[in-house]
């Protein structure tokens, strides 16, 4: 519920909600209890049953906020788009959107979509391959085309008020949040109501912070860093904190404390015992082409954001190390970075509550959202 409590603060009730995970909707009923849920596919839920649940008419919902399941478009996941049917959710959110006619939507996503093909095409295969010979459907940025043709079809419905459009890439440490998350952001707006680019304007033209290379060229302030958040970080063992294995905490002891690092800080002669096989190789189709791969045993620094959160930090690939102390971020710390507010519950396995934390928006991001199209409407 990070979009969601986000909206709260900028001015917004929540009324209606809806995810397919049990233990999301018991964090939602823990801590709304007064919210209109279902539990389960959205599919398979007529909107007409959302509008009689809230009391409201078609045409009458302010904002219709979601963000559809991003394992599918994530570059840390395999990327499989449409053909995994978490990726048809975003097509069933323009549906909801063409059925419920709510005043404005904002559609939120990973900034992968915009370069995923339709068609998906393993990462080394597509490398040696001549783009010429491509398909339309396995070229990148072919998926986002197709959905934004399937968003654009919003502009000028059959029947019906049509929409004006905008999207772009937000990055959380922009707005004051010490994340590096940039996240894709559309927004449609319906045309008696105004102009989606204003509204856009609008959000960007809050965004106080940069990059620290640029802050100062832009009358900026610089990113704000995980040392502002230190005094409420926890100690050596926090009472809800996944674990390393022993070996991986042994390579951690390896990567500088405080300022961070990641597996090229480790000696030499131990960087191919701990990359193993995601070490750089002979193989004429691998060589030199592996990647950065700075997740892998990474300590996360006190003078920069965080990284993206992930939905776990033990990850081989997504390692999210503490500072100083050789464990994954706490779940606390996960919520603080997030925004979430002290005393947010969050029900479930250990895992299940840090995939919630990791998939959701930053809270303060969403409040920025929200106070720019409630000013707006």
């Amino acid at each position: 519920m990070g979009m969601d409590l986000g909206f709260e603060k900028g001015g917004f009730e929540t009324v209606y909600a809806n995810d397919i995970t049990k233990f999301a909707c018991n964090t939602i009923r823990t801590m709304r209890p007064k919210i209109n849920l279902d539990e389960g596919d959205i599919a398979g839920i007529p909107s007409a049953n959302i509008l009689s649940k809230i009391g409201l008419g078609e045409g009458e919902v302010d904002v219709l906020i979601g963000g559809p399941p991003c394992q599918s478009f994530s570059t840390a996941g395999k990327r499989k788009g449409l053909k995994d049917e978490r990726g048809q959710a975003v097509l069933e959110y323009i549906r909801k959107v063409q059925e419920i006619r709510p005043k404005v939507f904002v559609f939120e996503n990973v900034q992968g979509i915009k370069s995923m093909a339709k068609s998906h095409m393993p990462f080394y295969d597509r490398i040696q391959m001549d783009e010429s010979k491509l398909t339309h459907s396995e070229k990148k940025g072919s998926l986002f085309r197709y959905l934004e043709n399937k968003f654009n079809e919003l502009k000028n419905p059959e029947s019906g008020m049509g929409y004006t459009i905008e999207h772009d890439i937000l990055n959380a440490a922009d707005f004051g949040i010490p994340q590096n998350r940039k996240r894709f952001v559309l927004i449609g707006v319906r045309k008696d109501v105004g102009n989606a680019k204003d509204v856009m304007e609008s959000i960007k033209s809050k965004a106080e912070y940069a990059d620290p290379r640029k802050a100062k060229n832009l009358g900026k302030k610089e990113w704000r860093t995980l040392e502002t958040l230190k005094d409420k970080f926890e100690g050596k063992k926090p009472p809800e904190c996944l674990a390393f294995s022993a070996k991986t905490v042994e390579f951690l002891k390896h990567v500088p404390k405080k300022k961070g690092g990641c597996w090229v800080d480790l000696p030499l002669a131990m960087q191919k015992e701990a990359m193993g096989g995601a070490a750089d190789t002979n193989d004429p189709r691998r060589k030199g082409k592996q990647g950065g791969r700075r997740g892998f045993y990474r300590r996360l620094s006190w003078y920069k954001p965080s990284p993206t959160l992930v939905t776990s930090p033990t990850q081989l690939g997504t390692c999210m190390c503490h500072p100083e102390y050789e464990r994954p971020l706490s779940l606390k710390e996960y919520a603080l970075i997030q925004g979430f507010p002290d005393g947010w519950k969050f029900e479930g396995a250990l895992l299940d509550k840090y995939r919630m934390i990791g998939e959701a928006v930053p809270v303060q991001l969403a409040k920025v959202i929200a106070k720019s199209i409630f000013e707006f409407i």
